[in-house]
């Protein structure tokens, strides 16, 4: 009974913290959005995708393996070294893109921005590696205060410059500030300092093992982010700034659940590999209670979409209206891949995944480049087929390997399914009884309703959601492991 009562302690901090992060995250989009006009945004957007994937590079292969591989007197520094010589080669291949980018889009912001963003490659490099030791180390609730006080920061600084008229330039100094915050607080979280050692050859080794990783950062960023150049591309900035912030607005809610359960699941299912012990169908129960949550906000997001978006964005963004919607269905399977892709890199199933991306960033870029002349709508949804395939195919091959059931199956269903009926059965009649509502009301009613609908769900099943929220926290108290002098 303890175990789970700090587990429910443990797994509610990472989603309270992140819930925090993702309404500053939105307020400054939303701010951003208010500043900006479509195609400054969309400009940004443009750039960052390729700090994006550049950033992304630093959370596999040497992250992963410093979680999941038994402890030696080398592996920290070995995986350090590793992060310096991905920085370094990935600066250069920004570089050249800097000069690429004058000629494929049509505005020399985007060029301009990505040489402002590529210095923090460096720092990302070094605060990935510390992210990791701090969650080998089973010390998730001080990553989360780490990243909620650098993102607090960084978000207040973008705010307060975007209102004194910095413009884009107020973007790139939050990833600066936090950045600089994380590096200060994780230094001060362990006791491990970073050190290059002597030798490099079991660098090669983690290349060897991380070189699936890399692919499959790779191709996701094409699966993802693909769509977003190719209309920046064959249409312009502005087009990209649409598929861009309806995307945005999405995530932020799709992340509040998808980006702390990936990180639990990730270090509570590494640390029982390292224990040598089954992991079962543990993902299930992990992904159940967030989902009962996620979804049902998923659904209301999508419901409340016509008149929420104008509302915080401002009436130029109405046209992003129907994209919101495409990728509020696209993005439930989210919550999914947030589980399935730890269990499967705990498995050793790289070369497997890295299949299944090939043929869907292929399809991703083909659709893209087929539908974009129809809009970014036509683009959302054709792009969903894609990515959902994914999804679906990463389920099964879990099920497979941990041999879950149908009663394992029909137990997620059973804890997931109320909060999300409740909260559509909610929704729907309030659209009946009060069809003529002001956009502000609407909104406001809504979200009222959705809250009474999802919190009824979740009542008839809580000792269910409970029980799930607790298995995200039972390793948290784990003993720290230390690296020998």
């Amino acid at each position: 009974m303890a175990s789970n009562k700090e587990g429910i302690v443990s797994g509610g901090i990472g989603f309270l913290s992140r819930a925090t992060v993702q309404f500053l995250l939105f307020g400054v989009t939303i701010v951003a959005t208010r500043q900006l006009s479509i195609e400054e945004f969309g400009s940004y957007a443009l750039a960052s995708l390729f700090l994006i994937v550049a950033r992304a590079l630093f959370y596999v292969g040497p992250y992963e393996y410093l979680l999941k591989t038994p402890l030696t007197t080398t592996l920290y520094a070995t995986c350090l070294r590793a992060n310096i010589i991905l920085a370094t080669v990935i600066s250069c291949l920004l570089a050249l893109v800097y000069f690429f980018a004058f000629r494929i889009f049509d505005t020399n912001d985007v060029s301009r921005l990505i040489a402002l963003l590529a210095p923090s490659i460096f720092l990302v490099a070094i605060t990935a590696w510390y992210e990791a030791v701090l969650l080998r180390d089973m010390r998730v609730r001080r990553y989360y205060l780490s990243t909620l006080i650098g993102d607090c920061v960084g978000a207040a600084l973008a705010v307060f410059l975007l209102i004194k008229g910095y413009g884009v330039v107020s973007l790139v100094a939050q990833t600066y500030a936090r950045l600089l915050i994380l590096f200060v607080l994780y230094a001060i979280g362990t006791t491990q300092r970073p050190a290059l050692g002597k030798g490099w050859a079991h660098v090669r080794d983690v290349f060897l093992w991380s070189k699936e990783r890399y692919y499959a950062v790779l191709l996701n960023f094409t699966s993802t982010y693909g769509a977003d150049v190719i209309l920046g591309i064959l249409l312009s900035p502005a087009a990209t700034g649409l598929y861009r912030a309806s995307s945005r607005i999405v995530s932020t809610l799709t992340d509040l659940f998808a980006q702390p359960l990936q990180k639990i699941s990730q270090t509570n299912l590494s640390a029982r590999l390292v224990q040598e012990k089954s992991l079962g169908t543990s993902w299930l129960t992990m992904l159940s209670g967030v989902g009962a949550i996620g979804w049902a906000g998923l659904l209301t997001l999508g419901f409340l979409a016509d008149d929420l978006v104008p509302l915080a964005l401002g009436e130029k963004w109405t046209p992003a209206v129907p994209i919101v919607v495409s990728f509020c269905a696209i993005k439930s399977l989210m919550l999914l891949d947030a589980v399935t892709t730890s269990f499967l890199v705990c498995h050793d199933r790289q070369k497997q995944m890295l299949r299944v991306q090939i043929c869907v960033a292929i399809a991703v870029v083909g659709l893209s480049w087929f539908v974009a002349p129809f809009g970014p709508q036509q683009v959302a949804i054709a792009v969903g087929c894609a990515t959902a395939s994914m999804s679906l195919i990463y389920g099964y091959m879990v099920l497979k390997l941990s041999k879950a059931g149908a009663e394992a199956i029909l137990d997620m269903i059973k804890t997931s399914a109320p909060p999300v009926i409740g909260t559509f059965l909610a929704l729907s009649l309030l659209d009946q009884m009060f069809p003529h509502l002001s956009r502000e009301q609407a909104v406001i009613w809504g979200l009222f309703a959705a809250a009474v609908g999802s919190i009824t769900g979740a009542f008839l099943v809580r000792s269910r959601i409970l029980t799930a929220i607790g298995s995200l926290g039972h390793l948290s108290d784990a003993k720290p492991s230390r690296a020998t002098p």
